[in-house]
This record gives structure tokens, C-alpha cells and sequence, in this order.
């Protein structure tokens, strides 16, 4: 198995996934990504929203809210994401989301998870489950990320995985190309719940990035007219408030 290996590292040199520099032969099985990638992941640090889970430059108040949450909070109960969406973790997530690097992807969400497993309240969580993509569209592309990420988080938290405990029943146009206001709208009445599967109990919802929030909203609110105790989200990655 050693010659195997070290055979195939000659023929094949470990590269960083993105930037394509060479690896240590030692690696280990999570190094697929350089030091100077890895570094150019922006984590987001402390203090954060103790709500949305963005962060608060310059706050150190007692208890901690963003403007947004203050002001219209949101129908999901707790938010987290290890990173901000930019640098290297925008170019990762748009590699796994757009050219199915799986090995990114499961990379991604090991880190969730991690993320999760600090500052969510895990023993309070019944099940996990994705952001769905509409049946048609699902379809064409042929591949659902949220569904990918959310697999292995299961995994790695040991909890249930719920695949079709909410749907999406309403064909939407994309979120990228809408303005603030109308993301809401967009998403308005798009999910459906199966109560049989959410009633009475608290999930974790997985996307791949948190915007505006509205299409978390929307899934929230549909799990919780469905019965659902609480709803908390994760994400790989989310933008600032603007």
C-alpha cells in the first residue's frame, strides 16, 4: 500500500485543490488545500450576532445583536458559518457548487460541522436537513449541494438526516440576480413541510451561503407553521449586512 501510494504521488504530485501548489506528501487526508489557501479562508471572529451569527466589529456589549436582528429579526432561532464569503472560501464554494468538487465540498462541511458543534446547541437538535431546490431544477443540474453538505454534517454529528421533509413548490427565479426587497418576495410561500416529519421537533437547516437571509426565513417559517419547535441554520459561508 506504501508503494502504491508513493508511486501514485510521483506520477500524480498532491496539489492544493484551488491554487494548484504542491503539497506535502504528508499531508494527511484532509490537506487538500495549501497553507496560503487555508489562510485566505476568512474565518468569522468573535463577537458575533449571538442571534444571526454575523460579525460585530468594535462590539463588546453584553448582548450582542445586530441592527438587522433588532430591528426584523429573522424566522430562524440561531444562524452560524465559519467563514465570510470571500477569498478563498468564495472561490471554494463556487468550486464545489459550479464544478462538483466533492473533496471541496466534503472539506466545507467537516468545517460546518466544527462550526456547529461550538457554538450551536447540538443537544437540542433532532434532525438535519438542506435548503431544497425545486424538483424541475434539481433536474437539470443534476447535482443539489445544500443535500451534499448536509449528508456529511449529518454524519459527523451523528443526527438524522431528513431528505424530503421540506420542499420547495414553487419554481423561483435565482436569488443572485434580485435586490434585497425582492429575495423576500421571491421566496414568498415557495416551501412546503411534511408536519409528520418536523412537528414537536428542532432542526438544522444547511445552505451553502446566507445573503439577505430570506430564503432561510422562508424554510423557517414554513418549519415552524409545520409544527417545528426551532429552527437553527448553517452555512459554509455568508455575506456582511450591507
Amino acid at each position: 500500500m506504501f508503494l502504491v501510494g508513493a508511486l501514485t504521488n510521483l506520477l500524480y504530485p498532491p496539489a492544493c485543490l484551488l491554487c494548484r501548489a504542491p503539497l506535502p506528501d504528508d499531508r494527511g487526508a484532509a490537506g487538500i488545500l495549501c497553507e496560503a489557501c487555508r489562510r485566505r479562508m476568512p474565518r468569522i471572529e468573535a463577537p458575533v450576532c449571538s442571534r444571526c451569527g454575523v460579525g460585530l466589529r468594535g462590539s463588546f456589549d453584553a448582548q450582542l445583536l445586530c441592527s438587522m436582528c433588532r430591528a426584523t429579526p429573522l424566522a430562524f432561532d440561531l444562524a452560524r458559518s465559519p467563514w465570510w464569503y470571500d477569498g478563498s472560501a468564495q472561490e471554494a464554494i463556487r468550486q464545489f457548487k459550479y464544478a462538483r468538487r466533492w473533496r471541496i465540498g466534503r472539506l466545507l462541511a467537516l468545517e460546518m460541522a466544527a462550526a456547529a458543534r461550538s457554538a450551536l446547541p447540538l443537544d437540542d437538535v433532532d434532525a438535519v436537513l438542506p435548503v431544497p431546490l425545486h424538483w424541475l431544477k434539481r433536474r437539470l443540474k443534476g447535482f443539489h449541494p445544500p443535500a451534499y453538505l448536509t449528508h456529511v454534517i449529518a454524519s459527523a454529528l451523528n443526527k438524522p438526516y431528513l431528505s424530503s421533509a421540506l420542499r420547495r413548490v414553487r419554481w423561483t427565479a435565482t436569488q443572485t440576480a434580485l435586490g434585497w426587497h425582492q429575495r423576500f418576495r421571491n421566496v414568498d410561500r415557495a416551501f412546503a413541510a411534511r408536519g409528520a416529519s418536523v412537528a414537536g421537533r428542532s432542526v438544522l437547516l444547511v445552505d451553502d451561503v446566507l445573503t439577505s437571509g430570506a430564503t432561510a426565513d422562508a424554510c423557517a417559517r414554513t418549519l415552524k407553521a409545520a409544527g417545528a419547535r426551532r429552527v437553527f441554520l448553517l452555512t459554509a459561508a455568508r455575506t456582511p449586512i450591507r
